[in-house]
């Protein structure tokens, strides 16, 4: 395979992010009381809309307020534009059951929380597993994987690592998709060792629906060969049960062996991508 030439800003430079609250309002007295089956089917496609932008950490929390009644929700994104577009696409508004008001959110304080539902309920045993050796020093595979220039050079042009405990591994693969379609995205480091062991977060492509907002666990292991090479031990954890899974763990049973044969290719080959 050629290498690629790619010269393409990366999309991870970073856009403060602004945070808005939202009120939805009924458009009719009395609302929601005696809701139509219609309309309750509205309120179907909304509650599944605001669930897959809260997965997607658009929504940070949603539900309604009983006296007087309203509709809250709060957004984090990048722009007033985004935040009305995402209200507009609601399916409650679309259908004219409610009209908005949007407001800016200025935040000086927020708890950090993790959904229950973003890995697996009841985790099973199995464990995806595969080696490769890699024609170089111990230290250079590491620095291939855990710095951000060595990622750029094998594994996407468009890759992020912030080496700490709780440091965001982003590599994205569509890099004009929108947001929350393009990658690995909002992946966090779990632990290290240096040059011995790397643990973090893996998603599921766009491709495989609902399984794209769960969450497994990778774990690599570094070591040195006889032959002055480094052995590098991959496994993925923290795997449920049902079709779904079955459906994550075959398509990254043969993602990943494509991806460990770009490391070896990196340091017999060069670089495979061009960086600015």
């Amino acid at each position: 395979m050629a290498k690629d030439q790619s010269r393409e800003t990366s999309p991870t430079t970073a856009h403060q992010s602004m945070s808005f609250f939202a009120r939805l309002l009924g458009t009719r007295p009395g609302w929601p009381a005696g809701m139509t089956a219609e309309e309750q089917a509205v309120m179907g496609e909304h509650f599944v809309y605001l669930r897959d932008l809260t997965a997607r950490k658009k929504v940070l929390m949603a539900g309604p307020c009983l006296d007087p009644v309203f509709g809250l929700i709060v957004l984090q994104v990048e722009s007033a534009a985004e935040a009305r577009a995402i209200l507009e696409g609601d399916p409650s508004v679309k259908a004219r059951l409610h009209t908005y008001d949007l407001n800016e959110l200025k935040v000086a304080l927020r708890a950090h929380h993790v959904p229950p539902e973003r890995y697996a309920e009841s985790v099973t045993g199995r464990v995806l597993h595969k080696e490769v050796v890699v024609s170089a020093p111990r230290a250079e595979v590491w620095r291939a994987w855990t710095t951000t220039a060595g990622l750029r050079s094998w594994f996407t042009p468009w890759s992020t690592i912030e080496l700490r405990i709780g440091g965001r591994i982003e590599i994205l693969f569509g890099a004009d998709s929108p947001p929350g379609q393009r990658g690995s995205e909002d992946c966090r480091i779990l632990s290290f060792l240096p040059e011995e062991m790397l643990s973090f977060e893996w998603n599921a492509p766009p491709s495989l629906g609902a399984m794209r907002w769960k969450h497994t666990h990778v774990v690599l292991h570094f070591a040195d060969t006889p032959e002055g090479q480094t052995r590098v031990r991959f496994d993925q954890l923290g795997w449920g049960e049902g079709e779904g899974w079955n459906a994550v763990y075959e398509y990254f049973d043969s993602a990943w062996e494509h991806v460990l044969r770009n490391l070896e290719r990196r340091f017999t080959d060069g670089p495979l991508f061009t960086q600015e």
